[in-house]
């Protein structure tokens, strides 16, 4: 596995590689935009944020990119800037951390230092919340939080935790759908990625003001690689730098149904067993004489088994009962975290396997909480209203998704069918993006774009890296063996 200085020094790389400028063909919708360069208001939020040379901002772009400006409203971005920390300074660098819908403010803050160690400390981070996060037009397909809870409870997590299941998430996701639709149809129309790329761009013209040099150097992780290959796809002459972590596959993504993290949950999942029998005792799922493979099968089993017989921990009413569903959920979640989580998850599946009531409650508090603490921003509607907008494929019948939903199935043995719900959900999907990207993502950046990824990443595994070199003329794929997500 790669080192963190290796990272950096690929980073660095990135940043400075030279190289002969070419636009490529991108196929997107041409709209007339005013020229007019417009700055960027901030206010120094040292103070309130608790972190010097940080600063808010905010930038009114058009809310609408399909209408001319003399018929068009304006939307006001929300902007965290966290400054360089070393001279000369060499411009700015804008992030997206995922979800979709993951505040870009919120994360930077908290993940200010690193980003900017990675980056050299010479260039100004900079994060603007998409549309539909955050405080940049938030939005809500429920009236209040009692009818999303009963709508979640309702809503079986694995379409093959029943021989019911997928028809429930079918009609329970349709009602969602139309909840969307029916309170957020105008909204939801203005937050694809296209538009998103075209608010980037639009900071990107705003620091031209400032004395930059009206280029894009980008960084984005999980979906914000997708952002950064439409970026690259419909603005190719003025990406300068590009690194992307995690990378989708543009492609499946494109359609709403991806293949990827079916086929790398059993992998990731095998190379998580095979680290723990190497650790030995200190891993708590380990077991004398038995090999990874061994353990692989015992953690199946045992998922199977709550399948059939739901596991009872604990001797009274008050205690919790271990579900299929419950057991996908902590697998995924501690998976996606990696070496975050990788003991607590070891600690958690060991609970259940010997019945150990106060380490399954301890464990699988640890496991909620990271969830919880890095993932609540994204856990709601702006993300099935972003991902969905830039989803093409639409069924009108559940017989349409049936083949579908089977071939995911069959690319792997575990938590195959827990990620298909929001596959179905962009499949009935009803409000329409006004603009989405439906190229074929092919581009010739500026300089080349830096692709990272892992085999053993649970949702956005290398496959995806190398689907994405395909298309980024001269891209160069970097990998490394760790687990989690990017």
């Amino acid at each position: 596995m790669f080192s963190k200085s290796t990272f950096c020094l690929a980073l660095n790389a990135c940043l400075n590689l030279v190289a002969t400028a070419s636009q490529a063909f991108s196929k997107h919708t041409e709209h007339p935009e005013n020229s007019d360069k417009v700055a960027i208001n901030w206010t120094d939020a040292s103070s309130v944020l608790g972190r010097p040379d940080t600063y808010l901002g905010k930038l009114a772009v058009p809310l609408d990119y399909t209408l001319p400006q003399s018929k068009n409203d304006t939307l006001t971005l929300n902007i965290l800037k966290v400054k360089a920390t070393k001279e000369p300074k060499l411009g700015s660098v804008l992030t997206n951390w995922g979800g979709p819908g993951l505040p870009a403010t919120d994360w930077l803050l908290q993940q200010a230092n690193y980003v900017l160690a990675m980056t050299g400390g010479q260039y100004d981070i900079i994060g603007p919340d998409p549309r539909g996060t955050g405080t940049t037009m938030p939005v809500a397909c429920y009236n209040d939080e009692m009818e999303r809870m009963i709508a979640t409870l309702r809503t079986p997590t694995r379409t093959n935790s029943s021989d019911i299941a997928l028809g429930a998430v079918w009609s329970y996701t349709k009602q969602y759908a139309a909840r969307c639709f029916q309170n957020e149809a105008v909204n939801g129309s203005l937050m694809s990625t296209a538009f998103v790329a075209r608010d980037f761009m639009k900071v990107v013209d705003a620091l031209t003001v400032e004395g930059e040099d009206g280029l894009l150097r980008y960084w984005g992780i999980s979906y914000g690689t997708y952002l950064g290959q439409v970026l690259a796809a419909m603005f190719p002459d003025k990406v300068e730098r590009m690194m992307l972590d995690g990378v989708l596959n543009p492609l499946e993504y494109q359609q709403g149904w991806e293949t990827s993290p079916a086929k790398s949950a059993p992998v990731a999942l095998g190379q998580f067993t095979k680290q723990c029998i190497d650790a030995g005792p200190s891993c708590l799922l380990f077991r004398p004489n038995i090999s990874s493979d061994s353990l692989y099968d015992q953690i199946l089993h045992l998922s199977e088994d709550a399948k059939r017989e739901p596991i009872v921990m604990g001797p009274n009413v008050t205690t919790d009962i271990v579900t299929y569903e419950k057991v996908a959920e902590a697998s995924d979640t501690a998976l996606r975290m990696g070496l975050a989580s990788g003991s607590n998850l070891a600690g958690y599946l060991n609970s259940i396997m010997i019945r150990e009531t106060p380490e399954y409650n301890h464990t699988q508090y640890l496991i909620n909480r990271s969830f919880i603490v890095q993932d609540t921003a994204i856990n709601a509607d702006n993300t099935q209203l972003i991902r969905c907008s830039d989803a093409m494929f639409r069924a009108d019948e559940l017989a349409d998704i049936k083949e579908r939903v089977q071939h995911i199935m069959e690319l792997g043995d575990w938590d195959s069918d827990y990620i298909i719900g929001s596959y179905i959900m962009c499949s009935l999907w009803k409000v329409e993006a006004k603009e989405r990207y439906e190229g074929d993502f092919k581009a010739r950046t500026k300089n080349p774009v830096l692709l990272i990824g892992s085999p053993y990443d649970v949702r956005t595994p290398i496959s995806g890296a190398y689907a994405a070199n395909k298309t980024l003329e001269g891209s160069v794929v970097l990998q490394h063996d760790g687990l989690g997500v990017s």
